[in-house]
């Protein structure tokens, strides 16, 4: 007898829909049919679609949502999986880092959970990645930005780090904007007096943000690594990498709900709220996103979820880079993308599952509904009208990019292997339940993504 059997559900794959319901034993699903026998417990899922779990591949669970409340947060939204960025700071060891990022993940998480590296000084830092490799974080992350903040990667330890990482069989990735480039115009507009908000975009424009993905995709192609570039904003960065893709470069390519949905003119009206990097784009921008997601020239939509303290009224120049996404991310992308004609419902599960499953290794445990796979679902309500409101959600930072914004659907109950741990917003699940996952990044090909 199974342990829980989902019934009258209609389940979503990357290849297609079903009537089905789900039967689930010892945290795996064992069967997908119609007429299966009774479980010892029934989810009744009439009118509800029934969705692989989330895997957010891009979270920053070092400010207002850390390792413990970042999960939960996630967890709210339809998310199951999270790999979290491990960030060594200048003086700081890699593995170092990475342990105390798995101990603690492993004491107080909620949901499973992977590691990138990150990499702030890796002139002092790749030499660890063989050891990184061996513990299962197999993909690292340089910023070719953030001089000032003393963040950025100068192209010799770019080339050497790809090297290593190539070497190694590990895979790159990058926040690819001309760092050395912004800062001199942005120096310039406030030596003018320029107002920091309206020069903010202008003085990082897309295609600076293009020339840094051309330059790192050469240097990975060099150093025979893969790439991953994540939170791609715009058109011009969209076709840098369909040109490289179409020369046999393996890029991979990802973007976030806030790129998708929001414009430099949210920005405008938000203010600091909407200080990102790289920063929100044109509606020309914003279309050429959701073409590309559904044609395949982009392969994954992830969070970016990095909650800070601020509010509308701070100083602009001042203010944090930085917005919380995890929990609204499904329901935007839903909306946007199946509601607004873009995506079809199997290319939302891939984009959101499966993709991001096969990139990192952790496919077929993780990212799909099928016999032996965890069983890490969402119900997910297709007729439930959301308002999205901060006073309902469960980050840590004190707003929503979405006030008030009305979305056609909502999850209503989010499972990992087979537990309950959210059920129509009141949290089920118990810190420490999360399990550490070794990744295998950059394996597969970009056709087995499309």
């Amino acid at each position: 007898m199974a342990d829980t059997v989902i019934r009258n559900g209609r389940v979503v794959s990357a290849s297609g829909i079903r009537c089905a319901d789900v039967a689930i034993a010892d945290g795996r699903v064992v069967r997908i049919g119609t007429d299966l026998e009774k479980g010892i417990k029934e989810i009744d899922a009439t009118g509800l679609l029934v969705l692989p779990g989330i895997i957010d591949a891009h979270t920053h669970p070092v400010y207002l949502d850390d390792l413990a409340s970042l999960p939960v947060t996630g967890a709210h939204g339809g998310v199951t999986t999270v790999i979290h960025y491990a960030y060594a700071k200048p003086g700081e060891g890699l593995m170092d880092t990475i342990r105390r990022f798995r101990e603690e993940s492993e004491s107080v998480s909620v949901l499973d959970f992977a590691l990138h590296g990150g990499l702030f000084d890796p002139a002092h830092q790749a030499h660890e990645i063989p050891q990184a490799h061996e513990a299962g974080v197999t993909s690292h992350k340089m910023f070719m930005t953030y001089a000032k903040l003393g963040w950025m990667t100068d192209d010799y330890q770019l080339m050497r780090t790809l090297d290593i990482l190539g070497q190694t069989g590990g895979m790159g990735m990058v926040h690819a904007e001309n760092g050395l480039a912004t800062d001199y115009l942005e120096d310039k507009t406030n030596e003018a007096g320029d107002d920091p908000l309206e020069s903010f975009v202008s003085t990082r424009p897309a295609i600076l943000e293009a020339e840094a993905i051309h330059r790192a995709m050469a240097m990975a192609r060099v150093a025979g690594c893969p790439l991953y570039i994540p939170h791609m904003t715009a058109r011009l960065g969209i076709e840098t990498v369909a040109r490289a893709r179409a020369a046999g470069a393996r890029v991979y390519a990802e973007t976030c709900p806030q790129y998708l949905t929001l414009t430099d003119d949210d920005l405008r009206k938000q203010g600091p709220l909407l200080k990102i990097g790289p920063p929100l784009r044109s509606e020309d921008d914003r279309v050429a996103l959701w073409r590309a997601l559904a044609v395949g020239l982009l392969d994954t939509v992830a969070s970016d979820h990095a909650a800070k303290a601020k509010t509308a009224d701070d100083d602009f120049f001042d203010a944090p880079y930085g917005s919380p996404q995890i929990e609204t991310m499904l329901s935007i992308v839903y909306d946007g993308g199946v509601n607004g004609g873009w995506l079809s419902l199997p290319r939302l599960v891939r984009v959101m599952c499966e993709n991001p499953a096969r990139i990192f290794g952790l496919y077929p445990q993780k990212g799909t509904l099928r016999e032996g796979s965890d069983a890490d679902l969402v119900l997910f309500d297709p007729a439930k009208v959301q308002e999205i409101r901060h006073a309902t959600q469960h980050s840590q930072a004190a707003y929503t990019a979405y006030e008030g914004r009305s979305v056609l659907g909502e999850p209503v109950l989010t499972m990992q292997r087979g537990e309950v741990l959210v059920e129509r917003g009141e949290l089920k699940a118990s810190p420490g339940r999360g399990r550490f996952l070794r990744t295998n990044s950059g394996k597969v090909s970009i056709n087995e993504l499309v």
